[in-house]
């Protein structure tokens, strides 16, 4: 089941730029400069292909929390006592999901009605990008919790290697520029930019395979020790 659940972080990627991005067609962005009549036309444009992919979208997106409650199954081998770490990072997780979902049914919204006011059109768009990309702090509290538990491990055979502490550290840091959509509509800091979304997005998407390759070999770690204690 461990396995099962850390393979849902790779599905959820796929679903999630696959079927938001490329499907849903919101990749390329639509850039927060073009006007509302620019964002409805894009919104008119293939609608049905949009639900579609927005669908895969959302049902990828509930991926990230069996994947998040596998990297707590393997946290909880490194703390004694009350798995305190184990709890915040699942807890993280579970807001990830729903932070997920929500901005893409407001994409689903939109694509629902094409034919509405442009005017609302982009003011959903204008929200359901922000709500996608700029709610960094719960995956802050995943990251961090899972450093902490990688630093703090003290079993003469870590469940993951230090330098993979250091690694969600600096994948923490790399998400904060995400905050800066909020002050620019074009440039490298807008939603549509290097720094406001792609490195944001390149290291989150990352992300779930790395974790996927230490996550499988601490759980076989786990099973050999199993074995070993019988």
């Amino acid at each position: 089941m461990q396995i099962a659940c850390t393979w849902c972080g790779p599905a959820f990627v796929l679903c999630l730029f696959g079927g938001w991005g490329l499907l849903g067609g919101f990749i390329p962005l639509i850039p927060p400069s073009d006007s509302a009549a620019e964002v409805a036309a894009i919104y008119s444009t293939n609608p049905a292909l949009h639900r579609i992919g927005l669908i895969i979208a959302m049902m990828g997106a509930f991926l990230t929390l069996p994947f998040a409650l596998a990297i707590s199954m393997q946290m909880r081998r490194t703390e004694l006592r009350t798995p305190i770490l184990s709890i915040l990072q699942f807890a993280s997780g579970l807001i990830v999901t729903v932070v997920l979902i929500i901005p893409i049914l407001l994409f689903a919204g939109n694509s629902f009605r094409p034919e509405r006011s442009a005017e609302l059109t982009q003011l959903v768009n204008d929200l359901s990008y922000q709500m996608l990309i700029l709610p960094w702090p719960p995956l802050i509290g995943q990251l961090g919790a899972l450093a902490m538990a990688v630093f703090t491990d003290r079993r003469s055979t870590p469940v993951f290697p230090r330098w993979l502490g250091y690694y969600n550290a600096w994948v923490a840091l790399l998400l904060l520029p995400a905050s800066m959509i909020l002050f620019f509509k074009s440039g490298p800091f807008a939603w549509t930019g290097l720094i406001g979304f792609w490195i944001p997005a390149a290291v989150f998407g990352t992300w779930y395979p790395v974790m996927t390759v230490f996550l499988l070999r601490a759980i076989k770690q786990e099973a050999d020790e199993d074995l070993n204690a019988t």
